[in-house]
């Protein structure tokens, strides 16, 4: 009998060794492996089959990419590290012992994020150390006109005719039925190291990142469909000739149907608003309009709009559990790491982290040692954690790549 492990979320397998190798190698061994998983674990195919989708999501870089010929090679190399080639069902300590070199180079091809310096100039180092502070630990909650509900991160809320609701809960299977204040807006609030997932009673789909408040109707009777954001969200909105109308704290964007990904977090400085299809057209006070096409960018700050163009994948992977950064500097990876996990970083003054850049995927998964390790390898550093609170030293004899 196959153990269940520790797969309690879709990212649990993204973070699994034997998942990893299975999508990139495909062999008949390891297609028997988690067709023997899924006979005996039936209840956790939906959260096997939401990891299939996110690892193929992620597309690779074609310059990461292996080429065949070399991915065949390195699988041989590791099929004759495995004493007697046993089958793979038994997940024996030799199997992973001689897979490590495998992980880390499939590993090199996904989650890694390379360094470098603006401008051709050295990096600068790390400070001594890092510390990371966490926000008071909280649940999801939705709380519809007197009642408040607790809910798990992951949780699926859609919203039907009548103002009803039913909550899937990210750690469960069943189904829970509510009844939304028709009087009253409704509210999601996402604390840090949270996420969530609603689908509003038009049909438009949104996925809440860390640190995001929604307020939104039980249902849309006006000429408008509109809902009022704090924080990040990524949206498809459903079509429809009623226009639909997003209002944040600095600007008011305008769709019919769309997808984009709106960030308007109360400590930002700057909101954005970064379209992926449609149109979208977005306004702020004493300024005129500002339509966006496909892959443009709009950001808000002291009543201006600036646009440009951008990669809209680098602002919308996060939804598929996916950070992309593309000389993104270093305290901006910060901020969302620290964002998504409930940590927050700061430096000493004398440390320029901003002269310090990312570029590559890293995938989100529930284990923060395992995206420490990630960042403290790339960054040639020691990291000691401490519950939340994450120290990071320099290596004295650390080098960092350079483009």
């Amino acid at each position: 009998m196959i153990e269940k492990q520790h797969f309690s979320s879709s990212a649990d397998f993204l973070n699994d060794d034997m998942f990893i190798v299975w999508r990139l190698f495909r062999t008949d061994e390891t297609e028997r492996y988690w067709e023997e998983f899924v006979r005996e674990h039936p209840q956790a195919e939906p959260l096997l089959r939401e990891a299939c989708r996110r690892f193929e999501a992620v597309r690779l870089n074609e310059k990461r990419r292996l080429r065949p010929e070399a991915r065949d090679a390195m699988y041989r190399q590791l099929l004759t590290r495995l004493p007697d080639h046993k089958p793979v069902r038994t997940r024996p300590t030799a199997w992973w012992i001689a897979a490590a070199s495998v992980i880390f180079a499939v590993i090199s091809t996904i989650g890694i994020m390379t360094w470098s310096a603006r401008d051709g100039q050295q990096p600068t180092a790390l400070s001594d150390k890092i510390v990371g502070h966490t926000l008071p630990s909280e649940q999801v909650r939705l709380i519809a006109g007197d009642q408040t509900i607790e809910l798990q991160s992951s949780s699926e809320i859609t919203l039907s005719e009548k103002g009803k609701a039913s909550i899937l809960d990210g750690t469960s299977i069943d189904t829970k039925a509510l009844q939304l204040a028709d009087d009253k807006p409704n509210r999601l609030l996402v604390p840090y190291g949270k996420r969530s997932f609603i689908t509003l009673a038009d049909g438009s789909r949104i996925w809440l990142n860390s640190g995001t408040e929604l307020t939104f109707p039980a249902e849309f009777s006006g000429t408008n469909r509109e809902i009022h954001l704090q924080g990040e969200m990524y949206i498809e909105v459903a079509p429809s000739d009623r226009p639909f109308l997003v209002h944040t704290p600095k600007a008011i964007v305008h769709v019919k149907g769309t997808r984009f990904n709106v960030s308007a977090y109360a400590d930002e400085p700057t909101e954005s608003v970064v379209l992926v299809s449609g149109s979208v057209q977005v306004e702020v006070q004493n300024q005129p309009p500002l339509t966006l096409a496909p892959d443009e960018m709009v950001a808000i700050s002291s009543g201006q709009l600036t646009k440009s163009l951008v990669d809209a994948s680098e602002y919308t992977s996060w939804h598929d559990g996916v950070i992309k950064f593309n000389r993104t500097s270093l305290t901006d990876v910060l901020k969302k790491i620290g964002r998504y996990y409930n940590v927050s970083f700061e430096s000493s003054s004398d440390i320029a982290l901003n002269e310090k850049t990312v570029s590559g995927k890293l995938f989100l998964s529930n284990n923060l040692d395992s995206v420490m390790t990630t960042v403290s390898v790339l960054s040639s550093t020691d990291y000691k954690r401490e519950d939340n609170l994450i120290w990071i030293r320099k290596k004295q004899s650390a080098r960092v790549k350079q483009h």
